[in-house]
């Protein structure tokens, strides 16, 4: 029998999937994933540090894709859940003019793992959050700087060939782990990517995140611990918006589901960010 990957995970951190909280409507969800992103964005321009600790997971990640002007190149830039927190809270006389509208689009709800995106004045966020202990926090966040105003509209719209690429970069990260080929895998991702895995410790049945590096998934590709026939894979890739170099994405497959967050860096489609979980009607 193939060894997968999960199987891996359990083996090593006493894992189980997450099971679909029960009781609460897709319209109330909705709503709790909508009061999240508002604690994040409007706590940040209102200089609210409560709301943003409610928003945010603990982990967060948050990256921005930073250009050097002298370069022209391209590095990934972080923020952590803490340095949000203590900066919002000091943030009163920075904010005290700043626009406080803020557009919030749900773009999935499934799985107690939501995409979303968050627009403000000055920010165009994608953000991907899971619902732990009945709570919905943000767990991974890729924005840009919001162009959609501005007099210099390069770079906002995507370009023809953007949703082929990122296409493209979806299967080489799925395909290429299904078919056991780490060149494809390692093509897909960007160096520095964070993985994330919302599962429950089966000992405790607290739900927990687990994070994993670039290595650990082209290594783990390489020796073919997510394997599965060409005909069994039942591969679905949905593009959920593309603007400002970077992509929402939801890869559903046999095993997995898999929200990826994506950004143009120095030229090329990379997967920066992931949050996901075992598909729940995957053969056992």
């Amino acid at each position: 029998m193939k060894k997968t990957l999960l199987a891996t995970l359990i083996t090593a951190v006493a894992v189980t999937p997450v099971v679909a909280q029960e009781g609460a409507t897709m319209e109330q969800e909705k709503e709790a994933v909508i009061a999240a992103a508002r604690d994040y964005m409007e706590g940040a321009l209102n200089a609210d540090a409560e709301r943003m600790a409610r928003g945010v997971h603990p982990e967060l990640t948050k990256v921005v894709i930073s250009t050097y002007p002298q370069t022209g190149r391209q590095s990934l830039s972080y923020n952590t859940s803490t340095l949000l927190v203590e900066w919002t809270r000091g943030a009163a006389e920075q904010m005290a003019n700043a626009d406080k509208n803020v557009d919030v689009t749900v773009f999935d709800i499934a799985d107690n793992l939501a995409a979303a995106r968050a627009i403000g004045q000055s920010w165009y966020d994608f953000l991907q959050l899971a619902k732990i202990d009945g709570q919905w926090r943000i767990v991974n966040v890729l924005w840009a700087r919001n162009r959609l105003q501005a007099e210099d509209q390069s770079g906002v719209e995507p370009e023809p060939s953007d949703r082929a690429e990122i296409e493209a970069t979806a299967l080489n990260y799925i395909d290429g782990s299904f078919s056991g080929n780490a060149d494809r895998m390692e093509r897909a991702l960007h160096p520095e990517l964070t993985k994330v895995l919302l599962a429950n410790n089966r000992v405790t049945g607290k739900p927990f995140l687990h994070k994993m590096g670039a290595s650990d998934l082209i290594e783990g590709t390489r020796a073919g611990l997510g394997t599965v026939d060409e005909d069994q894979r039942n591969i679905d890739v949905a593009i959920y918006d593309v603007s400002h170099g970077i992509a929402a994405v939801k890869v559903t497959s046999s095993r997995y589901i898999d929200h990826l967050q994506l950004g143009k860096v120095n030229g090329e489609w990379k997967i920066i960010n992931v949050l996901w979980v075992p598909n729940p009607n995957a053969p056992g």
